[in-house]
């Protein structure tokens, strides 16, 4: 089950949880809150970045090869040659 940001629409209005934001755990197929939970004021979904790892460095044949992948070189005459 995925977990949802919540926010209020209008900060100076909503309770002190909805002000900060608060996470929400619900299925997908539920529609997003409109009203705090708490005080019924408005709130949004916020869409919060994705932590995706990044690789800092290229790769070369040798990690390549060490993680199970087949490296293959193009030659001149339209062949490929396995290293």
């Amino acid at each position: 089950m995925p977990t949802y940001h919540y926010i209020a629409e209008n900060p100076e209005e909503g309770c002190a949880r909805c002000r900060r934001g608060f996470d929400l755990r619900r299925p997908v197929s539920r529609p997003p809150l409109t009203q705090c939970p708490l005080c019924k004021k408005p709130v949004r979904k916020v869409i919060m970045p994705v932590n995706v790892p990044r690789v800092t460095k290229p790769l070369s044949a040798s990690d390549a090869k060490s993680a199970g992948f087949t490296v293959l070189e193009k030659r001149n005459d339209g062949s490929y040659e396995k290293l």
